[in-house]
């Protein structure tokens, strides 16, 4: 695994005006390049993405026309990573963070995170939140999902599987696309069972704490994300069963 492996962070963003910028100009010296992506905000948001854009730096914005949630605006930007690594333009081992516009993310841990990813040669870090100062409520309705992702994780234990400050190895990320679909906020749990189920190394119990406390989630999110789980594991099922087949075939010819 390299050790000058590039570090690429993908922001999306839905009506963050208020935070955006701070995210942004926080984030980009710890960076080899930034991706925010405007998933359709009806405030300033995109407004005050342009402001801010450093004029020929190494950050970029992608943007949606009309919000499209979550899991869409981070699929247009692994997707758009996908190619580059294709053409040869970026490395499978290059190093991809999530980070949220809204400020909840501890940026003074990033350093932390690309270490412990490198030395544990994780394909996957997931960090586990501190979420002593959530409501008592998201804290229990947290614990269950990821006590019923990890019945589905493949012997991975999940703490936090819904959380979104992330690191992925670009060519373990890639290979995930082809299983995960996403629907508003699903992309969090369906990438965690994804590359649970493909035998990645995937990590989540690496704590941090949470500056601030922003939820956008509703009880439709959280069934969403309760059928996204299973859903997501047995894609993966189906499609390694299906190329056993094939190599079988292959084989018996």
């Amino acid at each position: 695994m390299a050790d000058d492996a590039r570090r690429i962070a993908v922001v999306p963003a839905y009506n963050e005006a208020e935070t955006v910028a701070t995210v942004l100009a926080g984030l980009y010296p710890l960076v080899d390049e930034l991706v925010v992506v405007d998933d359709g905000s009806t405030d300033r948001t995109r407004a005050e993405i342009s402001a801010w854009l450093p004029a020929g730096g190494h950050a970029r914005m992608l943007s949606f026309d009309r919000n499209r949630g979550m899991s869409a605006a981070y699929h247009h930007a692994f997707t758009d990573l996908r190619r580059r690594l294709q053409e040869g333009e970026l490395n499978e081992d290059d190093l991809i963070f999530t980070v949220d516009a809204d400020g909840q993310h501890d940026l003074a841990a990033f350093n932390d995170l690309e270490r412990i990813t490198q030395e544990e040669r994780l394909d996957a870090l997931l960090v586990r939140r501190d979420l002593t100062t959530y409501p008592r409520y998201k804290q229990l309705g947290n614990q269950l999902m990821s006590r019923w992702a990890t019945l589905w994780a493949n012997g991975v234990q999940l703490l936090d599987v819904e959380s979104g400050y992330r690191v992925f190895r670009l060519g373990r990320l890639a290979e995930a696309l082809e299983y995960y679909r996403g629907y508003r906020y699903s992309e969090t749990v369906e990438v965690a069972i994804v590359m649970s189920r493909l035998g990645h190394a995937v990590s989540n119990d690496v704590l941090v704490t949470v500056p601030v406390f922003r939820s956008r989630t509703r009880m439709k999110d959280v069934v969403i994300d309760l059928v996204a789980i299973p859903l997501a594991a047995l894609r993966v099922a189906r499609r390694r069963s299906r190329d056993r087949g094939l190599r079988a075939q292959q084989w018996s010819r």
